[in-house]
């Protein structure tokens, strides 16, 4: 059972209930196969075995479709309420076979709708209920119109009676399991965007939108084993804008934020898809430079240095200019993280005692 049973937990889940349903109607089938023995059906052996044969080759299709996988292509994969509209029929014409015992078929109705409470919404439950309820009825009407002396008519209406005001409970019970359900989903929807801004917030900085310094220090850590393992290499860059504070002061923290922002950008149109680029802190920026060696990271950085250099602020500040010092150190040379930070850091002072506006990389 476990071998035919598929990998994908849902559909194994769907699986498992519609086997559940399966040994049900199997059950019922017994009771029929019983019934007929003991000459409670109205009909012959062979007319018996084409409707049931009929009913258990639709069954096995659905085991097949589930099975399969075909399944996963429809909008309820579970197939709850294509299953249920299948049984019915087959239920109501051993209604109207049955010369006796109509109350047997009737538990059998109730089987097929407590499948349905935890799958079907308000509105199916209701609509498989009705049908079901004026199905009946369309048999009691055909037997008392067709063939009345197989009708008990005083009993026959209290079963329908007591079988209506239990479906009516049922219907009641379903719909409370369908709310419970869509409010459970509506709950998991929302805890799984909160867990989602949660994990936003921890790894990616609010105001440039980089990575947080605690992210990129995890990734630095997994990129080091990736290089001793491959024998690759990584630039790590220290960035940190010019005379910001100056900014702040003279522009407003506003303006300040603004130019965080537009230098975030500048890093992110600079390197790949490959790279990391965080915000240390203040005006102070990291960048990782994935499979690359000293002189092609002194292109990247050239490139970045001039592209804020050459940024028209205008539109935030007429005399606004900012530039940015950086410091590059590649990991081979080291074989340490922190080694390479902190030579990487190093020079990227460096660049700022020496001038300003360059980068700075032995």
């Amino acid at each position: 059972m476990k071998r035919f049973l598929p990998d994908e937990p849902k559909q194994r889940l769907r699986l498992k209930r519609h086997f559940a349903a399966l040994a049900a109607s199997f059950i019922y089938t017994i009771i029929g196969f019983y019934l007929h023995i003991k000459g409670y059906f109205r009909t012959d052996a062979q007319f018996l075995l084409i409707v049931l044969g009929a009913y258990w080759a639709g069954l096995l299709t659905f085991t097949f479709i589930i099975r399969s996988g075909l399944n996963l292509k429809l909008k309820d994969p579970s197939m709850t309420l294509a299953q249920m509209y299948w049984s019915i029929p087959f239920m109501l014409l051993a209604v109207y076979m049955l010369n006796d015992l109509r109350g047997i078929m009737l538990m059998a109705f109730f089987a097929l709708l407590s499948f349905g409470t935890f799958r079907l919404t308000s509105r199916q439950f209701l609509t498989i209920t009705v049908i079901t309820l004026l199905g009946y009825l369309a048999v009691l009407i055909a037997l008392y119109i067709n063939q009345p002396l197989r009708l008990h008519l005083d009993r026959e209406i209290l079963y329908f009676i007591g079988f209506s005001l239990t479906c009516v409970l049922m219907v009641y019970t379903g719909s409370a399991a369908s709310q419970l359900r869509e409010r459970n989903r509506l709950q998991n929807i929302k805890l799984t965007r909160a867990l989602e801004e949660n994990r936003k917030l921890a790894t990616t900085d609010d105001l440039t939108g980089l990575t947080t310094r605690r992210r990129f220090m995890e990734i630095l850590g997994k990129q080091k084993a990736w290089s001793e393992r491959d024998d690759s290499d990584f630039v790590i860059v220290f960035a940190d804008l010019d005379h910001f504070k100056y900014v702040n002061d003279s522009f407003g923290h506003h303006t300040g934020d603004k130019v965080l922002q537009t230098f975030a950008d500048i890093l992110k149109r600079s390197i790949r898809e490959i790279d990391y680029a965080a915000r240390f802190g203040g005006e102070e920026f990291v960048v990782l430079l994935n499979n690359t060696d000293i002189e092609q990271a002194k292109t990247i950085a050239e490139r970045i240095r001039s592209t804020l250099e050459n940024y028209n602020f205008n539109d935030l500040a007429p005399a606004l200019s900012v530039t940015v010092s950086m410091g590059l150190a590649n990991f081979r040379e080291y074989n340490s993280i922190q080694e390479t930070l902190m030579s990487a850091d190093n020079r990227m002072y460096k660049a700022k005692q020496i001038g300003r506006n360059r980068i700075v990389w032995e």
